[in-house]
């Protein structure tokens, strides 16, 4: 059973569904133009954002467009962290396999890569891709 605490504070997180997130990144790139410095938005895209999505709300905090700015900035977290990956001599990147780590020695360079605080973000894509990538490419020209 419930206590109070912790339904108030399941109400003040936004927990974001695939769904919701892959709303959000559609409705960024379909408004890209909008985009102003440094890869962000303006206050009223991210509400246009919020609204959009409303619709696709399970559980927990509905988004509003405070909630969108912080998803963006993981995400531009993410494309960030991908990039630079594969902006590195020697290192391997697709969209298919992400990282395409195969066997002992390149596990164990791995694990160390993303174990590094700066490199975490890029800990998902040992052997996958990212479905956003092509959008946020899109988005970051």
């Amino acid at each position: 059973m419930e206590t109070a605490g912790e339904i108030e504070e399941e109400s003040k997180h936004a927990k974001w569904t695939d769904e919701e997130v892959t709303a959000l990144v559609d409705y960024l790139h379909t408004n890209r133009s909008e985009r102003a410095d440094a890869g962000n938005f303006r206050q009223a895209t991210y509400a246009k954002a919020a609204e959009s999505i409303c619709k696709l709300h399970r559980s927990g905090k509905i988004k509003d467009s405070k909630n969108v700015l912080i998803k963006w900035g993981l995400l531009k977290h993410t494309y960030n962290a991908i990039m630079t990956y594969r902006s590195r001599s020697g290192e391997h990147w697709d969209n298919e396999n992400g990282a395409n780590i195969c066997g002992a020695a390149d596990a164990e360079k791995w694990a160390k890569f993303v174990g590094v605080k700066r490199n975490a973000a890029m800990k998902p894509f040992c052997n996958k891709g990212w479905q956003y990538l092509p959008m946020m490419e899109d988005i970051f020209p």
